[in-house]
């Protein structure tokens, strides 16, 4: 079965073609980038041969025709769309029907800039490949196993049920992926285990036996960890303080928040990790400060996590800071040997798979993840 994953955003659409009867190989997979702007870029792979150009590409129907230029002839038998809020309705991949799109829809209300541009894909998919199942598997999908007091804010009840203000969690498909991952090196699902995804956007879950108890990021991506430009999680009252203090309205201190903050907030300099370790190493006081604020943040989650779960069996490092920044890996690590972990410096040094001492009490692991790989799982069990 040849599975087409589509990822759909405001200004860009990703794509892979998989073929389930190959282990999921990816025979296509680029990426459409600067739809509608002036000039769009192509980058693709294309049976292992690299392949870029340049075109106008005004909107995501012309992109799926871009991504179906290069795949070519090749037979299409599933699509799965990643799909950011499926809110409390879809636990699950869901095919994809006429009320399914009018729920997206009525849920961009809660995703606005993610869920727009993912139905624009859905749309686009239905209408130039006809006759074939389009899957949706969504973000939030795999936090809706956590229990009631963790979903809950403290809030008046009639806010959840009129507008359905609640945690949802996001990056549900790479926890899935990685915490499934985790689960067989453990050689267990009857484990309790600490998923930690660690890029531009950054979240935290615990698992346990499979299903997701807790997660870090709430009613929107802003809560959590501090990220690249954004805050996370923060007191309540600073919104409102600083709209009074700087004469701003809404939509400003949301730009803030989601574009201000964080790492790039921290730092005053940038919102990659990279940058701020290169000056970390020099001495640069906000550097170091940015490095340290992170890593206790990510600790505070860890060890919330661990009570959560009444222990923690394993904790998984992913996404392009969780497998790459080991200084930060180490800096987390020093803060929760109270659980008993012992991290092997070389290993973390090497960004190795298993990274703990062999006498550690919590086992340590760097995974790659890999969205595609999970969607094209669940569209190939929905299909079967």
């Amino acid at each position: 079965m040849k599975i087409l994953i589509i990822n759909a955003g405001s200004s860009s659409l990703k794509f892979q073609l998989l073929d389930s009867n190959k282990k999921f190989k990816a025979l296509y997979k680029g990426i459409v980038d600067g739809i509608g702007l002036k000039t769009c870029f192509i980058d693709a792979m294309a049976k292992s041969k690299p392949l870029k150009y340049k075109k106008i590409v005004k909107n995501h129907e012309q992109a799926v025709k871009e991504a179906l230029k290069i795949i070519g002839d090749e037979k299409i038998d599933a699509i799965g769309h990643r799909v950011v809020h499926g809110g409390e309705k879809y636990h699950d991949a869901t095919k994809i029907t006429a009320q399914v799109k009018k729920t997206i829809k009525k849920l961009s209300e809660l995703a606005p800039l993610h869920n727009p541009p993912n139905l624009e894909g859905i749309n686009a998919c239905k209408k130039l490949l006809k006759g074939i199942p389009n899957i949706a598997i969504f973000d939030t999908a795999f936090h809706q196993t956590i229990p009631e007091k963790a979903f809950h804010y403290a809030i008046p009840e009639k806010y959840y049920k009129k507008y359905k203000v609640r945690k949802y969690g996001f990056h549900g498909t790479s926890h899935k992926y990685i915490s499934d991952e985790t689960y067989k090196l453990l050689r267990s699902k009857n484990k309790k285990i600490i998923t930690c995804h660690l890029g531009n956007g950054s979240s935290l879950s615990a698992v346990k036996n499979g299903k997701c108890i807790e997660t870090s990021m709430g009613f929107t991506p802003l809560d959590g960890v501090p990220m690249g430009t954004r805050s996370g999680s923060i007191d309540p009252a600073i919104v409102f303080y600083l709209m009074e203090k700087e004469k701003i309205n809404s939509d400003k201190i949301d730009h803030i928040l989601n574009n201000e903050s964080g790492i790039l907030g921290v730092s005053g300099f940038s919102s990659d990790v990279r940058e701020i370790w290169a000056k970390a190493k020099k001495k640069n006081k906000k550097a170091l400060i940015t490095i340290d604020l992170l890593a206790y943040k990510i600790a505070l989650h860890i060890g919330a996590y661990a009570a959560a779960l009444n222990g923690v069996d394993a904790i998984t490092f992913t996404a392009g800071i969780g497998q790459n920044a080991w200084y930060l890996r180490r800096d987390i690590c020093k803060y929760l040997n109270f659980l008993g972990v012992k991290l092997d410096p070389k290993k973390n040094r090497k960004n190795e798979k298993i990274i703990h001492e062999k006498k550690s009490k919590v086992k340590i692991f760097v995974i790659k993840t890999n969205e595609g790989l999970q969607i094209a799982r669940e569209v190939s069990k929905i299909v079967k």
